[in-house]
């Protein structure tokens, strides 16, 4: 491909602005190829690209590097990768190289003491870059997730016919959905969770969430497992972070996440299901915020139902979490929202789901027994009838 070679020579030359530019222009000609003419004439021209794409996203000018991986969203397309066989093991070096490169994305601490109005509005310029670059690679990875879901239809790319028998090859498919998986773990989640600590950007986490939806269905027989490590390490923080970032979760990731549920404990599976799907998408709240909500006590007979809803959503977060040694809420906090909540049940005569006591009993009992400054409950606020049981 002539385009490569002209990428390779400009690389040579010490122009930002000409890097910036050649790699614009290569991600359009990407975009717009017709799906039926190949652009790539050769494995041999396809890996070449692959070389200048990650010399490029290398760059220590951002800039550049942030055109290079828009590039390498736009390549990872079934009609450009699709050689007989297909080049997994290219694939991979190209996504590792282009998560590795957020590695070394600094983010900047705020200081606002050492900073003035300039030295701020330039602080925020750069987590904005950092941000976009950050989103622009997991697109990358949500592509390449993709693919690995496209050719599970494809029997041809199933496996590398030129291989000799008995060999370890690292050109299949299956290598490549566990390379998916294993980078997703130890690179994927932890530069998101990192860049979230630091500041907010709602379309990096739709990106992420949608990448993650996708993840559960890379390799099918390993759904289970990637559920109950996900559950394990990552969820009940992800989601703490997306209740005040996100206001619309997509259904599908609420649904694959009840088998991380399920992990955890035998609950009633669908009614949690349900009750997810309907709350979830409308907790736009952080830590402090969802503390105070499930204190509150329903002021009108029409809004009962949704506020209950609610706090029954955000009793079952901090239950998931709290099982998983991940207590992101202030316990002394939690434990006098609980109690707020249950004296309110009383009052109002409701009578919530059994795993909802279950779940408030626990979170008592754990809160009590790491605080030594918590007050008991008063018991006649946990007036439960032993057939709730």
């Amino acid at each position: 491909m002539a385009h490569s070679q002209s990428l390779k020579e400009i690389l040579t030359f010490n122009n930002v602005e000409l890097h910036k530019q050649g790699f614009l222009l290569f991600t359009e000609i990407l975009k717009r190829q017709p799906v039926e003419i190949k652009l790539f004439a050769s494995i041999a021209v396809f890996k070449d690209a692959i070389t200048i794409l990650l010399e490029a996203v290398n760059s220590p000018i951002l800039e550049v590097a942030a055109e290079a991986v828009n590039a390498v969203a736009a390549i990872l397309r079934k009609d450009h990768v699709s050689f007989p066989p297909v080049q997994y093991g290219e694939l991979q070096k190209l996504i590792e190289g282009v998560l590795k490169r957020c590695i070394d994305l600094p983010l900047p601490s705020f200081n606002r003491r050492l900073m003035g109005h300039r030295g701020s509005i330039h602080q925020n310029k750069a987590v904005s870059q950092q941000g976009q670059f950050l989103q622009s690679v997991l697109e990358s990875f949500r592509n390449a997730c993709r693919l690995a879901v496209e050719y599970q239809k494809d029997p041809l790319a199933q496996e590398n016919a030129f291989t000799a028998p008995n060999s370890e090859n690292k050109d299949t498919l299956k290598s490549f959905s566990e390379f998916l998986l294993r980078i997703s773990d130890s690179l994927c989640i932890p530069l998101v969770m990192k860049y979230s600590e630091k500041a907010v950007r709602p379309g990096l986490m739709e990106v992420f969430i949608s990448t993650l939806n996708i993840l559960f269905s890379v390799k099918p027989d390993a759904r289970k497992r990637f559920s109950i490590k996900l559950g394990k390490e990552n969820w009940c923080r992800i989601l703490s972070i997306l209740l005040s970032e996100v206001k619309k979760l997509e259904n599908a990731f609420l649904l694959n996440m009840n088998e991380i549920i399920h992990s955890v404990e035998n609950l009633i599976i669908q009614e949690i299901s349900e009750l997810l799907q309907r709350s979830l998408p409308q907790l736009n709240y952080n830590v402090l915020e969802s503390i105070s909500l499930l204190s509150e006590t329903p002021g009108s007979f029409c809004l009962d139902e949704t506020l209950r809803n609610h706090q029954y959503s955000l009793l079952l977060l901090f239950y998931f979490a709290f099982s998983q040694e991940d207590r992101f809420v202030p316990e002394v906090e939690l434990f006098s929202a609980i109690r707020s909540f249950l004296l309110s049940v009383q009052n109002q005569g409701d009578c919530p789901p059994p795993y909802v006591f279950k779940t408030v009993l626990y979170l008592l009992a754990v809160c009590q027994d790491n605080s030594e400054a918590l007050d008991l409950v008063n018991t006649s606020s946990i007036n439960v009838s032993r057939s709730t049981f």
